[in-house]
């Protein structure tokens, strides 16, 4: 009997002993360690708009009153603000525990605008197109409008004209006419030059000379019946990048976060502007199965790229709207050194014809042309607002407003003399005859600067790792 004894006294101490563990409040709880994450990252997209400066106008032409040659632009250019899309990203990791962090983000943005224009000459008797560099050359039109009419009509009107063209080493040619149509076309490795004259019902004359060096196209008289297809769209690309150390601050029991920053900054502004012209010379006072004059394209491709080196600094206020949810305000500014470059490719084409010397025809030439890059110094400033609200632990959904001023983006302009001249008062008698001469071409393709703007709506997640 003892030995069960023995069990039965050691099973009752050892019940006790658990008991008194148990209820011994001296008995330490387990302890929960909390790390703070490794770091911060926001990932965000939206819409955005851009307004930079207008395109350059397209070409010339007169104002279509009698007895005036006053020059107006053919195309007004792009004024329209420019639509896209936008993405970012931002990271931020803590490098001690007194709210100094180091920071990354990067965004893109792409947008675009276009416009067009379908112009049948009426009135006017003057029309010059060109591309960014004037070629070597030249184009002599004359005309004689015999029945003192300004306009013309397809009853006893009649005329005299005539075109040379003249693109040297040997790449020349020429239309006279007295009354009916003519065309003519030469071409040569270097390119193409093209005349062109009517002295029946519409007395007009008019040249191309096309090369490998740029384009120009001149006409002069009657053109009412003329039509020109002008289209252009520009495509702009914005992307950068910062670095910056920030510290942030937080007043005890305020609900009121406060933080400034500082670092380098980079950026990048491309636009892509493409212009296509088109013009199709009156074919309507004659029949067209008998005789068409080919038609004259010009095509050209703008690339200006501006790279920015500087920094950025700014600061952010974040409140607490309520529990898991906050609104953040930003202000920021930035001081760049910029420079930008320049350069464009045109094709110009002629194709078709019927009845002329030129006979049918399929011509083209490329012409490429840059500049050497400006710089320049640029300052950006910017607002920003963000709401954000948990929807997990470490995760928060947030959306935002932005807006940034730009003080310098780059396009181009034509400034200067184009080597084409116009003589006559417009009365067209004798007169409205137009010349181009290189020699006299002392202007060209520049780049100028002015200011932008842009604004931006999102929606993004950040997540705590």
């Amino acid at each position: 009997m003892r030995p069960k004894t023995l069990v039965l006294g050691l099973n009752a101490a050892l019940l006790l002993s658990t008991a008194v563990i148990a209820a011994d409040p001296a008995a330490p709880a387990p302890l929960v360690i909390e790390e703070e994450p490794l770091f911060t990252l926001s990932i965000n997209g939206g819409v955005t708009a851009f307004g930079i400066p207008d395109t350059a106008p397209i070409g010339l032409t007169s104002n279509g009153e009698a007895g005036t040659l006053e020059e107006l632009d053919l195309f007004q250019g792009l004024d329209s603000p420019l639509y896209g899309g936008t993405i970012g990203i931002d990271m931020s990791a803590p490098i001690n525990g007194d709210g100094t962090a180091i920071n990354f983000s990067g965004f893109g943005s792409f947008v675009t605008r276009d416009g067009s224009d379908h112009r049948t000459l009426n009135e006017e008797q003057y029309l010059n197109v060109h591309g960014p560099r004037m070629p070597t050359g030249q184009i002599d039109l004359d005309t004689i409008d015999l029945d003192i009419d300004n306009d013309g009509t397809t009853t006893s009107d009649w005329g005299d004209s005539n075109a040379g063209v003249n693109a040297g080493g040997g790449l020349m040619t020429g239309t006279g006419t007295l009354l009916g149509p003519g065309y003519n076309v030469a071409t040569s490795a270097d390119g193409f030059v093209f005349s062109g004259a009517q002295g029946d019902y519409g007395t007009y004359a008019f040249g191309v000379v096309a090369t490998t060096e740029g384009v120009v196209f001149l006409g002069s008289g009657e053109l009412q019946g003329t039509e020109i297809d002008t289209d252009v769209t520009q495509d702009l690309a914005y992307a950068g990048g910062d670095i910056t150390l920030s510290q942030r601050t937080t007043p005890d029991d305020s609900g009121v976060a406060f933080t400034v920053y500082g670092g380098p900054s980079f950026r990048y502004l491309g636009t892509e502007t493409t212009t296509d012209t088109t013009i199709q010379v009156n074919q309507h006072y004659f029949d067209t199965a008998d005789f068409q004059y080919p038609t004259f394209n010009m095509n050209t491709v703008e690339n200006i790229d501006t790279y920015y080196a500087g920094a950025v600094f700014g600061g952010n206020v974040d409140l607490d709207v309520w529990t898991g949810a906050k609104l953040s305000l930003g202000l920021g500014a930035g001081v760049y050194y910029a420079s930008s470059s320049y350069d464009s490719t045109t094709e110009a084409s002629i194709f078709g014809g019927l009845g002329g010397v030129g006979g049918t025809v399929d011509e083209s030439v490329t012409s490429n042309f840059g500049l050497d890059p400006v710089e320049g110094f640029a300052y950006t400033l910017k607002g920003s607002s963000t709401f954000s609200a948990d929807i997990s632990d470490n995760m928060q959904i947030n959306f935002g407003l932005g807006a940034e001023y730009m003080s310098r983006v780059a396009t181009s302009r034509f400034v200067g003399e184009d080597g084409v001249s116009v003589n006559g008062d417009g009365n067209g008698v004798d007169d409205a005859d137009a010349d181009y001469n290189n020699a006299n071409a002392t202007g060209g393709t520049v780049l100028s600067f002015g200011d932008a703007w842009s604004f931006k709506a999102t929606a993004g997640l950040t997540g705590q790792f």
